[in-house]
């Protein structure tokens, strides 16, 4: 059997209908999924850095702690992760770990151009990340902002104010405060502002809607097929 370990989405970490769509549409005869608990927070509780990291520590655990072959994969939040995790490997940075492939649903950080189907355009709110010498697999969703949003969209600034937010305590708020200064002072900010962007400016109410109101960042993965289109994906690609 091949494993597949999987990290689920923001407030999702033992799964939800997209993850659970996934899964039930591996090739069940040949793969194993599992979801690997991690905080997966977004500021309640702690921070999207510190719940990141956190998963990208319990996922490489699991890697490391499981016999055979492997399938990482993860979703919104959980794909960020498992796609750097995937990229490191790629790069020989855990040389004693192997994996198969991943799978990555709704991709903060989907290359333009990535995508299994029918390519939505954009790319990740939080950029681009390359993943090289691993098998890489994404599916996104037209109209979802997390993993779909055009360059110039002003949404990209939520994220690159948003990765260290945690109002819990004085000292929480005091953190993500520091690092917003820091950010600012070393030009870490996407250029979404440029003046050949202007034009996309307006669109990013539009892109609000579909990830607060009409579900592009979840039923859409589901009602139309997406999550379970990635896992054929899967079946098929890893022999």
């Amino acid at each position: 059997m091949i494993e597949v370990l999987i990290l689920g989405g923001t407030w999702a970490p033992q799964g939800d209908p997209v993850t659970e769509t996934f899964a039930r549409t591996l090739d069940l005869a040949r793969f194993a999924p599992r979801m690997i608990p991690y905080p997966a927070d977004y500021g309640r509780a702690v921070s999207f850095s510190e719940s990141s990291a956190a998963g990208k520590a319990a996922l490489l655990d699991a890697i490391a702690a499981t016999p055979g072959r492997i399938v990482i994969a993860g979703y919104s939040q959980g794909a960020a992760i498992a796609g750097d995790v995937a990229a490191e490997i790629g790069r020989g940075l855990w040389p004693d770990l192997e994996i198969e492939a991943c799978a990555l649903i709704a991709d903060p950080l989907r290359p333009a151009g990535q995508c299994v189907g029918v390519d939505p355009g954009g790319y990740g709110i939080a950029g681009q990340r390359w993943i090289g010498n691993v098998p890489a697999f994404w599916a996104a969703a037209p109209g979802d902002p997390i993993t779909a949003l055009p360059a110039g969209n002003a949404l990209r600034l939520i994220a690159d104010l948003s990765e260290y937010f945690c109002l819990t305590s004085p000292d929480a708020a005091l953190r993500w405060g520091r690092r917003l200064i820091d950010i600012a002072r070393h030009r870490r900010l996407q250029r979404w502002w440029t003046p050949r962007n202007v034009s996309a400016w307006t669109g990013a109410l539009a892109y609000a809607r579909g990830y607060l109101i009409d579900g592009r960042h979840t039923d859409d993965y589901v009602r139309s097929g997406h999550a379970a289109r990635l896992a054929e994906t899967i079946n098929r690609e890893v022999a």
